[in-house]
């Protein structure tokens, strides 16, 4: 064995200094994006996205699959339960909805980064919000780092931006890579879908309007002069804007009811094409949010059987910075101790998991007070006896 090989198995061998030569004078990493560098990595490009309702309805359906559950804090066996139900009181104090929000934007943005607000309570800094801010702001250094981005002359630019203090920044990443730290948008797969169907949307609507409804005809006689004519065509429009109107008699008029175009289905087929390319771009499927006339039940199960695993790995974004926010509060207040944990579940498993436990234990002769059931199972002081 070679006297430096210890050397390299401890510490990076291929590096950016190594592979990129021409681009050592850059000290921050651009986001790789196509859509936002075609737009002068301009965040507000995909959010103009949300204004698409069938792309809104599918980012709330995902969203809700985590925000809908519940959540409970536990500590590793040995540690005391003071400072777990101070973190449990902290956390009922925040509000958690839109933090957890404001934590799964990473999943559409790509990452998201949330300042936390601490306040002094007696000796104790406590987290009162936490906020979340624009990815525009920030920028990733040559290291993965995440920096606040320089504003020089009114306008953003890449180099070494600053340096973010401790304990006051959370980011959550959804999937990054060495290569991208910026992690993957999904609003960005749904830009060109989103774009044609707004386009077709508009098309669509100029054709109805000008084919759409019914028209009225007017016949003069063969001897009628130009005059007369005029005279036939104002009436004709004061008839359509009107609904009524009234006819010298040797005058015809002809509602003729507009045929049936083909290429009104086009149109409708190429939104409900692009819905379909949204859906899979922010959902992985379809039919949880339209069925088809071919569609079958047990379809639609397993389409939902896979917005739930969705929801199963979003939800470790949102503990993981949960988890995180906790830490900094034991960091500052306790040092070195072990810090409680959040857990996210549905509401329905977290009651049967602690009915089956509480069940086992009472068995072995454990009695709970009254205090543990309010706590644990969320029950009002008079909704039950011991």
């Amino acid at each position: 064995m070679k006297k430096n090989s210890k050397i390299s198995l401890t510490s990076e061998f291929v590096t950016r200094e190594k592979m990129e030569l021409y681009e050592r004078i850059f000290t921050t990493l651009p986001d790789p994006d196509k859509i936002l560098s075609e737009n002068n990595y301009d965040y507000n490009i995909l959010r103009d996205l949300l204004s698409d309702a069938h792309l809104i309805a599918t980012i709330q359906q995902r969203k809700m699959q985590v925000m809908q559950m519940g959540w409970e804090v536990y500590t590793d066996e040995g540690e005391g339960t003071e400072l777990k139900q101070k973190v449990i009181d902290i956390l009922k104090s925040l509000p958690l909805g839109d933090i957890m929000n404001n934590i799964l934007d990473a999943i559409f943005y790509g990452f998201a980064v949330n300042e936390i607000e601490w306040i002094l309570k007696g000796n104790e800094l406590i987290p009162k919000n936490v906020i979340g801010k624009p990815q525009e702001w920030f920028i990733f250094n040559r290291k993965n780092e995440l920096l606040l981005r320089k504003k020089v002359r009114g306008s953003y630019i890449f180099e070494e931006g600053e340096r973010l203090p401790e304990y006051k920044f959370i980011i959550a990443q959804y999937k990054p890579s060495y290569t991208n730290p910026y992690g993957e948008k999904v609003l960005s797969r749904c830009y060109w879908p989103v774009t044609f169907k707004r386009a077709g949307i508009e098309f669509w609507q100029l054709m109805i309007e000008r084919f759409g409804m019914p028209y009225l005809i007017g016949r003069y006689q063969s001897g009628a002069t130009q005059a007369e004519k005029d005279a036939l065509l104002d009436d004709l429009g004061e008839m359509v804007k009107d609904s009524i109107s009234v006819f010298e008699e040797g005058k015809q008029i002809e509602i003729k009811e507009s045929p049936s175009y083909d290429v009104g289905d086009l149109y409708r087929n190429l939104v409900k094409f692009h819905n379909t390319e949204i859906s899979k771009a922010v959902l992985t499927v379809t039919l949880t949010t339209e069925m088809e006339s071919s569609g079958s039940y047990k379809a639609a199960e397993i389409h939902r059987g896979m917005l739930n695993y969705l929801g199963v790995t979003d939800k470790k974004l949102v503990e993981k910075s949960l988890n995180k926010l906790l830490e900094y509060y034991v960091r500052l207040n306790y040092g070195d101790a072990v810090p409680p944990k959040v857990k996210l579940n549905k509401k329905e498993a977290i009651v049967d998991d602690s009915a089956e436990r509480d069940l086992k234990l009472r068995k072995m002769g454990i009695k709970f007070s009254k205090e543990y059931y309010k706590k644990r199972y969320n029950l009002s002081e008079e909704d039950f006896q011991i």
